[in-house]
């Protein structure tokens, strides 16, 4: 079986909530039995419920539908977090700590957006220069 086929995807879904067939999965995602028989028959599950449990039980989208990578989300980069440096690193990660899965997804999610304005902040600033230094005479 290709690890994206439809059966695949179902079968990590059976995974995730620990189900060994399609009523009990039916039954987690709140769904018809039936349901599950037509996604099987049309090749295809909602994109929105995949989302839906990634964001709910911290699982990599990547896994779910493709089959790459930790089935966690964040599991890959938290095994190469470098050591705390400082105090204030040191409390910000206790503060994190003691957040539950739903208050860390929503600080993880905060930084990585920060982080993706701070590049295209880095890169505007680049190409302004780049732009300049064509503009200047030889």
């Amino acid at each position: 079986m290709h690890k994206t086929s439809l059966d695949a995807v179902l079968d990590r879904l059976m995974t995730v909530f620990s189900v060994d067939n399609d009523s009990e999965l039916a039954r987690k995602l709140q769904v018809n039995r039936q349901t599950l028989g037509s996604w099987r028959s049309r090749q295809s599950v909602p994109y929105a419920l995949c989302v839906s449990v990634s964001d709910a039980e911290g699982i990599s989208l990547d896994w779910l539908l493709a089959g790459e990578g930790s089935m966690l989300r964040g599991e890959a980069e938290m095994k190469t977090v470098a050591p705390v440096a400082n105090p204030q690193e040191e409390a910000m990660l206790e503060l994190f700590r003691s957040l539950g899965d739903a208050g860390k997804r929503e600080i993880q999610s905060a930084a990585e957006e920060k982080k993706r304005l701070m590049d295209v902040e880095q890169r505007l600033k680049d190409l302004t220069e780049a732009l300049a230094d064509t503009k200047r005479p030889a």
